[in-house]
C-alpha cells in the first residue's frame, strides 16, 4: 500500500485499519455485487422492464437496510465505548439486546410488508407491465428484513471485535448462494426469483455467523438482558449515524420522480444505472466508515486525541484515493455499464454514459464530506453531523437536480453532483477553520503518542523520550521515573513476546492540566493476546512479568483488554 495512503512505518492504528479495511471492502463489494447480479440477471434473462421494476422497489430495500442500521449502529457504538472503558460485561449485554431487537423488529417489518403491499406499490404512477415486474420482485422479499437485520448487526459487532474473518466468510456464502439462485430461480419464476435469491443469500450469511458464535471462538456471549432505556438510547443514536442510509434511500426516489416528471418513464433506466454506480461508491465509503467507527469511538472514550487524529488522517486519505480510482474507471467504462443492464438502444446508451460522467465529477466531495459527517457523530456532535448529512445527501442534491432538470437530463446530473461540492464547501466554512476534527487544542498539547516496533532499541529510546517530555512539563521526578520504568518494562516484555516476529506498539500519555494530577498511560500492541497482570497473578510468570505486576500493583487504576485486533494495557498514575 502506498505511503500516501498509510504511513510508511507500520503502526498499531494503520495495521488495524488495514485489516478491517480489507474485510470491510470485501464485504461491501460482495454486497454491491449482489445488487449488480440481481439487476444483470433480470436485465439479461427477463428484459429492461424487469430492471426498471427492481429500481422502483430498491428504495424499499435501502429503507430496510436503514432500519437494520437503526438497530445496530447505536448499540455497537455503545459497545465500542464499553470496550474503551474495558467493560466486557456491558459488551455482552449490548450484544444480546441487539440480537433480540433485530429478530423482533425484522418479523414485524415482514408483517408490515405483507399487510401494506398494495399501498406501497401504488406510490408509483407507472404502466401495468412495469407494476407487475415491481410487484413480483417485492413478493420475493417478504423475509428479507429479519435476515438483513441480523446480518448487519452481527457484521458490525464482529468488526468492532476485530473478528473480520467471519464477515469475509459470510460475504462469500452470501454471494455464492445469491449468484446461483439468481440464475436458477430467475429462469424458473422470473423476477420474484431474484428477490428470493437475495433473501436466501442473507440467510446463508446469518447461518455462518451463528455457527461462529455458537462455536465458542467469539469473545461476545449471549445473555438474557433487556434495558429499555439503553435500547431507546441506541435507537436515538442510530438515527443520527444511519441517517445517510435513509437519505440514500430517499435520493433514488427523488431522482426517479424528477425523471418521470421531466423526461418520462423510458428514462428510468438512466436512474437505474447511475443509482447502481452510486450504490457501489457508497459501499466503498461504508467500508472506510466501518473501519473508523470502532476505532474513533474507542479512542474518544479514552479521550486519546492523537489516536483519533491519526485514524481520521488515514480514513480521509483512503476515501480520496477510492474516489479518484472510481472516477477514472467509471469514466472509462461509462458506455459499457448500460449494456450490463439490458440497454440496447444506442441513443439511450449514450445518454446514460453522459449521465454517469456528469455524476462522477463530484464523487471525491461526496466521500470526504460523508466521512466527516459520520466522525462528528462519533465524537458526539450529533446535531452538526446530522445537518451535514442532510445537506449532502438530500437537501442540496434535490435543489440541484430540480434546477438542472429544467435545462436537460445531463443538467439534472450535474446539478445533483454539484450539490456534493456545495455541501463540502459549507462544511469547510463551518468546521474547516476549527481544524475539521473539533479536537481541543489545549488538551491535544498535553498528550503524546509514539509509534514504534517491538524491538529493544526503539523501546529504550521511547522510554528516554518519555522521561524528558515529562520532566519538561514539571512532572515530579518520582512520577517521571515510574512512568519511564513502566514504558521500558512493558515495551521490553512486548519485544520478548515478539520473538523475531515483529509487531507494533503505540504508547500514549494523557496528562492533566495540573502537573500533580493524574497521568494515563496507554500501551497498545497488535501481537497475540497476552495479559501480563493475569499471568503474574496466576503463579506462572517470568521475572519481568512479576516486576511489572509489583510496580503497578498500587496504582489507582490498571486494566488489560484484548479487542479489535489489539492488546491494550491502561495504567493511571
Amino acid at each position: 500500500m502506498s505511503s500516501w495512503l498509510l504511513p510508511g512505518k507500520r503502526t498499531v492504528i494503520s495495521t488495524r485499519f488495514w485489516l478491517v479495511f480489507k474485510a470491510a471492502m470485501f464485504s461491501m463489494m460482495s454486497a454491491y455485487l449482489l445488487i449488480l447480479t440481481d439487476n444483470v440477471a433480470a436485465g439479461q434473462l427477463v428484459g429492461e422492464g424487469a430492471v426498471m421494476g427492481i429500481t422502483l422497489v430498491f428504495p424499499l430495500v435501502t429503507f430496510i437496510i436503514f432500519m437494520s442500521y437503526i438497530i445496530a449502529d447505536g448499540l455497537v457504538m455503545k459497545l465500542s465505548y464499553a470496550q474503551g472503558r474495558g467493560d466486557r460485561r456491558q459488551v455482552d449485554r449490548l450484544f444480546s439486546m441487539g440480537v433480540m431487537l433485530a429478530l423482533v423488529t425484522g418479523f414485524l417489518f415482514t408483517i408490515g410488508m405483507y399487510c401494506f403491499r398494495d399501498e406501497l406499490l401504488s406510490f408509483w404512477r407507472i404502466s401495468p407491465q412495469l407494476l407487475d415486474f415491481a410487484g413480483a420482485y417485492y413478493d420475493g422479499l417478504y423475509l428479507y428484513a429479519p435476515f438483513m437485520f441480523l446480518n448487519v448487526f452481527f457484521y458490525t459487532v464482529f468488526v468492532a471485535e476485530g473478528q473480520e474473518q467471519v464477515c469475509v466468510i459470510g460475504a462469500v456464502c452470501t454471494f455464492v448462494v445469491n449468484f446461483v439462485l439468481d440464475i436458477v430461480l430467475c429462469l424458473q419464476i422470473g423476477v420474484m426469483g431474484v428477490g428470493i435469491a437475495s433473501t436466501s443469500g442473507l440467510a446463508a450469511s446469518v447461518v455462518v455467523q451463528l455457527y461462529y458464535l455458537r462455536g465458542g471462538r467469539s469473545r461476545v456471549h449471549f445473555c438474557w438482558y433487556l434495558n429499555v432505556k439503553e435500547v431507546l438510547w441506541g435507537i436515538w443514536y442510530s438515527c443520527y449515524h444511519s441517517m445517510d442510509t435513509l437519505l440514500l434511500a430517499l435520493l433514488p426516489v427523488a431522482l426517479s420522480s424528477c425523471v418521470l416528471s421531466h423526461f418520462g418513464e423510458a428514462h428510468i433506466i438512466v436512474v437505474t444505472v447511475v443509482v447502481n454506480l452510486l450504490t457501489l461508491i457508497v459501499a466503498l465509503y461504508t467500508g472506510v466508515v466501518d473501519c473508523l467507527q470502532p476505532m474513533v469511538c474507542q479512542y474518544y472514550a479514552e479521550q486519546n486525541l492523537h489516536s483519533i487524529q491519526k485514524t481520521m488522517d488515514i480514513g480521509i486519505k483512503m476515501t480520496v484515493f477510492i474516489s479518484l480510482l472510481v472516477t477514472v474507471l467509471g469514466m472509462a467504462l461509462a458506455e459499457v455499464l448500460p449494456l450490463l443492464f439490458g440497454v440496447r438502444e444506442q441513443v439511450m446508451v449514450q445518454e446514460t454514459a453522459a449521465a454517469i460522467r456528469c455524476f462522477l465529477l463530484f464523487t471525491a466531495f461526496l466521500g470526504t464530506t460523508l466521512m466527516y459527517s459520520n466522525y462528528y457523530i462519533y465524537i458526539e456532535k450529533r446535531n452538526y453531523g446530522a445537518l451535514v448529512k442532510l445537506m449532502l445527501l438530500l437537501g442540496l442534491p434535490y435543489i440541484g437536480m430540480q434546477c438542472g432538470a429544467a435545462h436537460s437530463l445531463n443538467g439534472m446530473w450535474l446539478g445533483t453532483g454539484g450539490a456534493f461540492l456545495a455541501a463540502w464547501g459549507l462544511n469547510y466554512l463551518l468546521a474547516g477553520r476549527s481544524g475539521w476534527l473539533f479536537l481541543d487544542k489545549e488538551q491535544l498539547a498535553r498528550q503524546y503518542s509514539y509509534d514504534i516496533d517491538s524491538v529493544k532499541e526503539e523501546v529504550m529510546e521511547i522510554s528516554r523520550q518519555v522521561a524528558e517530555v515529562l520532566a519538561a512539563r514539571n512532572i515530579p521526578s518520582s512520577r517521571c521515573m515510574l512512568l519511564s520504568l513502566c514504558v521500558e518494562e512493558i515495551g521490553l516484555h512486548a519485544a520478548e513476546r515478539a520473538a523475531g516476529q515483529n509487531f507494533q506498539l503505540e504508547i500514549s500519555l494523557l496528562l492533566d492540566r495540573n502537573p500533580n494530577g493524574k497521568i494515563t498511560l496507554l500501551v497498545r500492541d497488535n501481537g497475540q493476546p497476552y495479559d501480563i497482570l493475569k499471568t503474574a497473578q496466576s503463579g506462572s510468570y517470568s521475572f519481568r512479568e512479576y516486576f511489572i505486576e509489583s510496580v503497578t500493583a498500587n496504582l489507582p487504576y490498571r486494566r488489560y483488554l484484548a479487542s479489535g485486533d489489539e492488546n491494550r494495557l491502561t495504567l493511571v498514575i
